[in-house]
């Protein structure tokens, strides 16, 4: 369950990530797709594997418990 839940998370994370940034680089119009397209993957890496992390150190705390 653990495996399962973090790779959920992970995959759905991954997958937000590309969708958000994709959308970005076609937002931008004034010519700063390349500086839109790493602060959309860093935001969203960041935020992926804070949540990954976060649930990942959750549930090994309970699995302790």
């Amino acid at each position: 369950m653990l495996k399962s839940r973090v790779r959920k998370n992970l995959a759905i994370g991954l997958v937000i990530t590309v969708v958000i940034t994709a959308l970005s680089v076609v937002v931008a119009d004034d010519g700063s797709k390349r500086e839109e397209f790493r602060k959309s993957l860093t935001v969203g890496l960041s935020v992926t594997g804070t949540v990954t992390g976060g649930t990942w150190l959750l549930q090994r705390r309970r699995s302790a418990q």
